[in-house]
């Protein structure tokens, strides 16, 4: 349970004792003693709970048969969705593991009595800095059957475009491999794309082909759906990721957040794709950096 440490100044009081008299003496008509808390000495005391209290807490007035009956009925309905509805191979992998292991929790949970309970503190971790060469990346993804193969290969194509129309003609790349993609929406409805895909020099002058790693943002415009011959989707950003340090997203974990955050907002990461869609250092990108991750558990 939080524990409060702010300080609690009261108001001066003098005691009254029996005879109406007030003041350090019990009969004494002189002035009443003040007594006042200093600031910073008197702090609320914690209320420490107990493992039953806490599991009491945690679910609720519910008595046992009632809370029974409710977890079974979210184990069920989980393991009734269909993870064909997700959107790349990666997220129904995720799906699964998600969907088996938190079924199996709320059944556990159903047939566990509130005292049985103990509550253990969460797991923190974080994703680690890498440095990965685009064929590093490729021979990630050299086994994985990915699906949306074709909105993927569209990302990729939007974003190498976007990048070529901002270079010099010796500058130029084509696409080598789209790797992989995610798809999620903020709190506030805006969604976003992030994808990473390989590419090779147009001029490419030595005997090896010089392939790079890209990370590309792009913006869905809702508006423009609506229009036949315009295209919906917005690059925002797009980078080489070979050359610097790459993050993992953390969708998968829980990280440990040791600076000061605005909010929830973690601009240092994001928290919207799994770790294997690498990104270069949060303040490049706008999506993603809802710590809680809530927005994106339908994040495919």
């Amino acid at each position: 349970m939080p524990t409060s440490s702010a300080t609690m100044e009261s108001p001066a009081f003098a005691p009254t004792f029996a005879g109406g008299s007030s003041g350090g003496g019990g009969g004494s008509s002189g002035a009443a003693m003040v007594r006042k808390r200093t600031p910073g000495r008197w702090k609320r005391i914690p209320r420490v709970l107990t493992p039953d209290m806490q599991a009491r807490k945690l679910l609720g007035g519910m008595d046992f048969e009632k809370r029974s009956r409710w977890f079974l009925q979210k184990a069920d309905e989980l393991e009734a969705m269909d993870p064909n509805g997700c959107d790349s191979e990666e997220a129904k992998i995720g799906f699964l593991a998600f969907q088996v292991q938190v079924a199996a929790s709320y059944r556990k949970i159903a047939r566990t009595r509130p005292q049985d309970i103990v509550l253990r503190p969460i797991q923190l971790s974080d994703t680690k800095e890498e440095l990965l060469t685009a064929e590093e990346m490729e021979a990630c993804f050299a086994e994985r059957k990915g699906s949306h193969v074709a909105q993927l290969h569209h990302f990729a194509e939007l974003a190498l475009k976007h990048y070529n129309a901002k270079k010099a003609e010796h500058n130029k790349f084509d696409l080598a491999q789209a790797l992989t993609s995610n798809c999620f929406s903020e709190a506030c409805g805006t969604t976003y794309a992030h994808v990473n895909f390989t590419a090779i020099p147009q001029n490419n002058q030595s005997d090896h082909l010089m392939k790079r790693l890209f990370f590309a943002e792009l913006m869905l415009i809702p508006e423009l759906q609506l229009c036949k011959d315009a295209e919906p989707m917005r690059v925002l950003q797009v980078s080489t990721i070979d050359d610097a340090s790459c993050f993992g997203g953390c969708h998968e974990i829980r990280r440990k957040i040791d600076h000061k955050m605005r909010g929830v907002i973690d601009y240092e990461r994001c928290h919207a794709c799994h770790n294997i869609l690498k990104h270069p250092k949060g303040d490049s990108f706008i999506g993603g950096h809802d710590s809680t991750k809530t927005p994106y558990y339908s994040a495919t």
